[in-house]
């Protein structure tokens, strides 16, 4: 019997961060029921699964499920891996960063089970705080999600995402990349789902560095993939 709910956390690289990442689980977990937390090892280098499969060693009150994707392939890749093998009716995922409190999800998770129709519900997050230069690129992105896509598309890569796995099942070639957020919230509003938000503070990344927006050359690229993820979507999905 599956779980009823089911966080993927995807890691690249994140052995600095995982052992407070996972503290901040394991603790919300121990007072939820039927819940499994999903550790996607992205294809890392530094010893992020061997920590992972020690943690997991270390914790038996709490359900998790190990993922190993021996190469990264792109976050959305190694993101879909731990989806599919995910068992829970509502499967989820957050940054492993350290940038979103594990909290989050359980807000979202409660606001979208007190929908009418919880598996017609996607459910986001939505970022309150100002980012700096990063928000200045969020703000780039959703114009030109908006103007593409035709949808009024709003804080499209905060964190957490979560829906009912029959909506994950209707996915048919998700990108790799970070584009995996824009393609799963483009799909909800086209099959008509309810877009359910809470609000959200993205913290500083305590440890680690970005995998993506570490320059403004990386940046750039960010959007030019995006633009390109976006014209996929508009005309050929």
């Amino acid at each position: 019997m599956g779980a009823d709910l089911s966080i993927v956390l995807p890691c690249y690289n994140e052995a600095a961060s995982l052992e407070a990442l996972t503290d901040g689980y394991f603790r919300c977990l121990r007072d939820r029921k039927n819940c499994e937390l999903v550790l996607v090892d992205n294809g890392s280098s530094d010893g992020t699964w061997e920590l992972m499969e020690k943690l997991k060693a270390e914790i038996s009150s709490v359900p998790v499920l190990l993922v190993r994707v021996p190469e990264n392939k792109g976050y959305g890749y190694g993101l879909v891996q731990g989806l599919k093998a995910a068992s829970g009716t509502f499967l989820s995922w957050s940054h492993a960063d350290l940038q979103c409190p594990p909290e989050d999800v359980f807000r979202l998770y409660d606001a979208v089970g007190a929908c009418d129709d919880p598996e017609m519900t996607f459910g986001k997050g939505y970022r309150i705080n100002d980012r700096g230069s990063a928000s200045i690129l969020t703000r780039i992105q959703t114009i030109l999600a908006r103007v593409v896509l035709g949808y009024k598309m709003v804080e499209i890569s905060a964190q957490p995402k979560l829906f009912h796995r029959s909506f994950f099942a209707l996915w048919q070639s998700p990108p790799r990349g970070y584009e995996l957020d824009m393609y799963a919230y483009y799909h909800a509003l086209r099959r008509g789902m309810e877009i359910v938000s809470i609000d959200v503070v993205f913290l500083d990344r305590q440890k680690g560095e970005s995998k993506w927006a570490y320059s403004i050359k990386s940046r750039l690229a960010t959007i030019f993939r995006n633009t390109l993820a976006l014209l996929l979507l508009r005309f050929y999905r």
